[in-house]
């Protein structure tokens, strides 16, 4: 089963936890989905945004309650916890807004937001507003590569035959390239060789 048949089986509630797992593909998907009909777009949106939320909230209360422990027991995490507290220290209050865009440390940066002691209503609004902006910005760029690739596809699909002949001459023009490189090749090959 796919996502696709995954998710209109069963609807919102695999897109929530498709996104607490693999943020992007699961929203995508969703969105290509609102866009064919089978959900509003605004609903996934919202969806993605509540998810991600969610987990965002629950790696900083997991490094907020047990960071430190968790830390002294793992020493090789210590140096990913080193580098999201000197972005902390560069960025502030935008790297809460938007750690989505590190792919990799989307988990971590929270946590180690909250083995930092950031203030938990601070982050709470500061990620429900980051969570917003990223299923909002991810969903509407997801919808337009939708409408584009469809019109595309539509566009290829009424001119087919020019499409074959654009890739015919293409083909041909490769091949007389090649073949003209291969006599010179060779023709080199033959004039260097000693009598």
């Amino acid at each position: 089963m796919d996502f696709q048949e995954l998710m209109l089986t069963y609807g919102y509630p695999i897109l929530f936890l498709g996104v607490l797992l693999e943020s992007e593909a699961f929203l995508l998907v969703g969105v290509y989905l609102a866009h064919r009909g089978y959900f509003s777009l605004a609903g996934v949106i919202c969806v993605a945004a509540l998810s991600s939320f969610v987990i965002a909230q629950f790696c900083y209360y997991l490094g907020h309650r047990y960071g430190s422990s968790f830390l002294t027991r793992r020493p090789r995490w210590q140096g990913r916890y080193n580098r999201v507290e000197k972005l902390m220290v560069r960025y502030g209050s935008t790297l809460v807004v938007g750690f989505r865009a590190f792919y990799g440390l989307r988990g971590a940066i929270p946590a180690a937001v909250g083995i930092a002691s950031y203030p938990p209503i601070r982050f709470a609004l500061l990620n429900a507003f980051g969570a917003l902006l990223w299923a909002i910005t991810v969903a509407l760029a997801g919808h337009n590569l939708t409408q584009v690739g469809e019109e595309a596809f539509a566009f290829l699909h009424e001119q087919y035959k020019i499409v074959f002949i654009g890739i015919g001459i293409l083909a041909s023009i490769w091949i007389f390239y090649r073949l003209i490189i291969a006599r010179r090749l060779k023709s080199q090959q033959t004039g260097a060789r000693p009598i």
